[in-house]
């Protein structure tokens, strides 16, 4: 049939194809970063915002459009990693704004709700950059726009918005001479061609005969905040866990008042989430009374999909297999090693401290420097260093202080952090670290008994004094500047930039360090992966003092770091 009506049907399934074609494509959008480093992920994380607005929409409940396109947005909010996945996450919260109150539309009224994107998505944006995603979205909008009238089938639409799409995607390297330096298209625009794509291919199987309404199991789905790994907490006694049990369900019912719901919910535990619609609501919380959670959730609804998991029960059986390795380690603040299925947080006490302090690393090393630094939490990014938002949210509400001061140590983070800030609603200060070593600068400058307007300048200045060296290897062939790399070269990146290709990692170690000192009396640390062994390590460190002299001091950790042979600072 050709669908000349959207409603909330139509667009579940729209979002459930896209993420099925994106799944598929994604490794295809990673390889387009710009720099042929191992860690472009940003197909990857566009799949797993999409995965969260999926699973958000994944139920057998019919659902008018307003109530699917509100729970696909707050599913891909809470599951937005990266900046390319925070910002679909707002091209889903824009046509979620436009259809409000809506159960239905016609066809040609989806090109108003992309117009409603793009001005959402660009105000997420502080300074947008044309040739991005967010250029390809505008042309899509206006293909659209140029395509809606009275009658118009959808698939129609979609096809308008895949031609101009595609022609301005195609132009990405004419607009950003990085683009055309690599010899790529934008990454996050390819990964939007995908999800219309996706989209697209719904609807014409549906007019082909193939099945429009997939049979829909309820399964029981992880949460937007379990899609992409979870947040863990290291070393906490299992006795310190006040709300042991973790609940979760589904309560459906007509115009539910979501905010009544959460705050009755408030007093029954910690790490609340309530999200979803009038109709049909998500409920996660830590409680230790799970039946008064069961009682007051079904004043609201209907219940299903209920679990309740003893979380103490679950750590003392995962303590007698083997250690999990965490995505969270703590410091000042003693936090907690649970299975990797549970998000744990530790509630705030009433006597908090004023000011906590959470970072994002990746590697062992690297957590157990933090930590000894004074983090009360410390993030494992993963390899690509790209927590979601609602992990990120999850980690804020574990630190038991008034105020929260945040290192993201990546760019890449920044506006998944903003909505995690956002979200959350307390007093969350972002530190713009976009490097690991910017981080521990930043903490090493950072005086709790002053005042946080003194200690965000004091972090700002020293991130300035702080120069970044990286040495990997090159995932693709590429080029950049005046540099053509081969898959498996090894790189040596200054603040981003590659600066040098070779086949040692030592020799292109010491070939940047000399590059980054300029001058007497500077400090040179050397913090090496998982993949240099601490002989190795030590023995460049070594001819890096021979190669400097004893005016330049060098330090060398076990950083742990994945992908990263090195990570160096000069200061």
């Amino acid at each position: 049939m050709a669908y000349r009506v959207l409603d909330g049907t139509v667009f579940r399934q729209l979002i459930l194809s896209s993420q099925k074609y994106l799944n598929e494509r994604k490794k295809e959008v990673d390889a387009l970063n710009v720099f042929p480093v191992p860690d472009g992920d940003t197909g990857t994380n566009m799949y797993l915002t999409l995965s969260s607005a999926a699973e958000c929409v994944s139920c057998d409940e019919e659902l008018p459009l307003y109530q699917a396109a509100e729970m696909a947005s707050q599913g891909a909010l809470m599951g937005a990693r990266g900046n390319s996945g925070v910002i679909l996450s707002q091209i889903l919260r824009g046509i979620s704004a436009y259809f409000t109150g809506k159960d239905s539309v016609p066809a040609s009224e989806f090109a108003k709700a992309l117009d409603q994107a793009v001005s959402t998505a660009y105000k997420a944006v502080m300074k947008p950059v044309e040739g991005t995603i967010l250029t390809v979205l505008r042309a899509m909008r206006d293909g659209a726009t140029e395509a809606a009238r009275e009658g118009v089938t959808l698939g129609d639409l979609l096809q308008a918005c895949l031609i101009r799409g595609r022609e301005i995607l195609a132009r990405t390297p004419d607009m950003l001479p990085a683009l055309k330096q690599a010899g790529v298209v934008d990454a996050g625009g390819k990964g939007l061609v995908y999800f219309m794509e996706g989209a697209l291919q719904a609807l014409s199987e549906a007019e082909a005969g193939a099945p429009g309404d997939r049979q829909r199991e309820e399964e029981q789905v992880q949460q937007a905040w379990k899609s992409a790994g979870t947040v863990r907490v290291e070393d906490l006694e299992t006795a310190d866990i006040r709300h042991p049990y973790d609940a979760q369900m589904l309560v459906s019912g007509e115009r539910i008042p979501m905010a009544a719901l959460r705050a009755r919910l408030e007093r029954c535990g910690d790490s609340l989430l309530v999200v979803g619609s009038e109709r049909l609501v998500r409920v996660h919380i830590h409680t230790s009374n799970p039946g008064e959670v069961l009682s007051l959730c079904m004043e609201f609804g209907q219940l299903s999909q209920v679990t309740v998991d003893n979380m103490i029960e679950e750590m003392r059986q995962a303590s007698e297999t083997y250690l999990l390795s965490g995505n969270v380690v703590g410091g000042n603040a003693a936090p907690a090693a649970v299975p990797s299925v549970v998000p744990l947080t530790a509630p705030v006490q009433p006597e908090a401290k004023e000011t906590g302090i959470i970072s994002v690393v990746t590697g062992a090393g690297m957590k157990d420097i933090m930590a000894s630094l004074g983090c009360d939490l410390v993030l494992d990014g993963g390899s690509t260093m790209n927590p979601s938002t609602a992990e990120l949210a999850e980690a804020v509400k574990t630190v038991p202080a008034k105020k929260i001061i945040f290192l993201p140590n990546n760019g890449n983070i920044f506006l998944a952090a903003k909505q995690a800030k956002k979200i959350v609603g307390r007093n969350m200060y972002i530190v713009p670290s976009k490097t690991i070593p910017q981080g521990i600068s930043a903490l090493l400058a950072l005086n709790l008994s002053e005042d946080m307007s003194h200690n965000l300048k004091r972090a700002a200045k020293a991130i300035r004094r702080v120069t970044t060296g990286e040495v990997t290897f090159a995932a693709r062939n590429g080029r950049f500047g005046r540099h053509i790399m081969k898959q498996g070269d090894i790189l040596g990146l200054i603040d981003g930039k590659v600066e040098a290709v070779g086949t040692d990692p030592v020799e292109i170690l010491t070939g940047i360090v000399k590059r980054m000192v300029k001058d007497d009396g500077e400090i040179v640390t050397v913090y090496y992966g998982q993949d240099v062994a601490a002989k190795t390590a030590t023995a460049a460190c070594e001819a890096l003092r021979n190669i400097l002299g004893g005016s330049v001091e060098v330090e060398v950790h076990n950083g742990g770091q994945s992908l990263y042979y090195y990570i160096v600072s000069v200061e």
